[in-house]
């Protein structure tokens, strides 16, 4: 399937590993210009080397970013849409992972929605100017069902859902689409069920044997989700909230 992305650009906030990584890997495949950002330079470098040597596009654009700092989301957001020469996908992927501490609960309100918050209102203009401009949030079932999470991070989750319908019927009229995508467990190299599955690995299995398909999703398949809603592709698709959970959770929506 052609995502008609090709010419286009995205932003991706926490793209140099995981999800967000695969996702990026996708859309640069399809001749789509990606600007990312994440906490760690060195990922950042090398995930904007690798890109641009696997799709032959010098064009894409990666800086060090700590989205729970305001500043330093919106001026990444700007710097990143000049690079770009603008933006039609803005896909925010990043997560603080708040534990239950009041410092938890404020670095899961400041990732997880906040700099949302700060990346659309800095892209909206651009975003008004593009003929196929989508807000993507990477949600979690955590923010409909108890898992036993970190006690602020389903809260964060569920309230960048809200946000993102009111994006949806606000700005609609001018051809920009919001949606969440909230995953069930992913396995990804490196990713917290990586570490369960070598620290925990009794709980990891009883997860795996829970989940209908026998198994954890990928990071892989969570980005070609993920790059279908963004992409023009996936036009008709507005103000949804999709599982993406493997039918981990055992539920009528």
């Amino acid at each position: 399937m052609d995502l008609e992305v090709t010419g286009k650009k995205a932003l991706i906030l926490g793209g140099s590993r995981g999800i967000g990584w695969y996702t990026a890997q996708l859309l640069a495949s399809e001749g789509c210009t990606v600007g990312l950002c994440a906490r760690g330079a060195e990922g950042v470098e090398q995930a904007v080397a690798s890109l641009k040597e696997q799709s032959g596009n010098d064009g894409h654009y990666g800086a060090a970013a700590d989205l729970s700092d305001g500043a330093a989301t919106r001026r990444f957001v700007s710097d990143a849409i000049s690079a770009l020469g603008g933006v039609d996908m803005l896909i925010h992927n990043a997560s603080g992972f708040g534990d239950g501490s009041e410092e938890g609960w404020e670095r899961s309100f400041q990732v997880d929605m906040m700099a949302g918050v700060r990346a659309v209102e800095e892209a909206l203009p651009a975003l008004k100017e593009s003929s196929a401009a989508s807000i993507t949030f990477v949600g979690s079932m955590a923010s409909k069902f108890y898992f036993g999470n970190r006690s602020s991070y389903g809260p964060a989750k569920a309230a960048m859902r809200a946000y993102a319908n009111e994006l949806a019927q606000e700005f609609g009229r001018d051809g920009i689409r919001a949606n969440v995508i909230s995953p069930g467990a992913v396995w990804f190299p490196g990713g917290s069920w990586d570490q369960r599955k070598q620290q925990m690995p009794d709980f990891y299995a009883k997860v795996e044997k829970r989940i209908p398909l026998g198994r954890l999703g990928t990071g892989e398949e969570l980005g070609r989700i993920i790059a279908f809603v963004a992409s023009p592709a996936g036009m008709w698709i507005n103000a949804a909230h999709i599982v993406a959970d493997g039918g981990q959770v055992a539920a009528v929506d």
